[in-house]
């Protein structure tokens, strides 16, 4: 499925974000520290995928390809998410670093979204902002717990933002064509500048517990990675099994 317009290559970057990560989330289910948080996660791997379908619908109307092929139907190498969202939950402090990060770069990308010209795509961003706000809440009440637990905890979570600090900067990967977004208007705020305001929010978020050392600001997007088609190993699986349902029955409706 070769797809060159800049427009709809954007929807897919945010599309395949939010599917991705929201399937990661989901293998939390039956497997988080406890009831609660099992229950938690669960909703927000729902909510994920329920966003990334809001941004394949609009993909949709202008390829006039079906939603469930543009989600489920590409190769490997045709989804265009940051690697960040493919790579294995592993430890908890892990997951709980990289969920903060991920909703500090939706609350950023978001906002600038709320301003496109497009105004389909802007007016999709306001349900997806309030859902987002919920998911930063629970991010931020991990990040306390565990930075002001015991210390285990706190190694845990320091090992975790040390793992996903370079590969999250990646949600902010130039896209193929911005140059013609940033143009129209499509796209307001370019990732650059957005990557920017994003190490800001970080830097910010972990400074009252003593944690803004973690950043490097001389972190930049990768030139060419996930906006690129280019992924790690460990997507090839997930994609087999985030897409067999779909490829079992081509073409069935559910």
């Amino acid at each position: 499925m070769i797809i060159d317009d800049a427009h709809v290559l954007m929807l897919l970057a945010l599309a395949d974000d939010e599917l991705v990560i929201g399937h990661r989330h989901s293998h939390w289910t039956g497997f988080a520290p406890h009831l609660e948080e099992d229950l938690a996660f669960s909703s927000i791997a729902q909510d994920e995928i329920g966003h990334a379908v809001v941004w394949y619908g609009l993909a949709s109307e202008r390829t006039g390809k079906d939603p469930d092929q543009l989600g489920l139907g590409r190769p490997a190498g045709e989804y265009r998410h940051a690697v960040v969202c493919e790579r294995p939950n592993g430890d908890w402090g892990y997951t709980v670093a990289r969920q903060l990060l991920y909703d500090l770069a939706e609350d950023i990308r978001l906002d600038a979204l709320s301003r496109s010209a497009w105004r389909e795509a802007a007016a999709a961003t306001g349900a997806l902002r309030r859902e987002e706000r919920y998911h930063l809440l629970h991010a931020r009440a991990w990040l306390a717990r565990l930075a002001e637990g015991p210390l285990q905890a706190r190694e845990r979570l320091v090992a975790g933002l040390r793992e996903a600090l370079p590969q999250a900067i990646g949600l902010f990967e130039t896209l193929p064509g911005e140059q013609e977004l940033l143009a129209d208007g499509t796209l307001p705020v370019a990732h650059a500048e957005q990557a920017s305001h994003w190490i800001d929010a970080v830097e910010a978020e972990l400074a009252p517990f003593g944690l803004q050392g973690l950043v490097d600001r001389s972190l930049t997007p990768p030139a060419r990675a996930g906006r690129h088609g280019l992924h790690s190993e460990e997507f090839i699986a997930l994609c087999e099994e985030m897409t067999m349902l779909y490829r079992s029955e081509p073409g069935a409706r559910w």
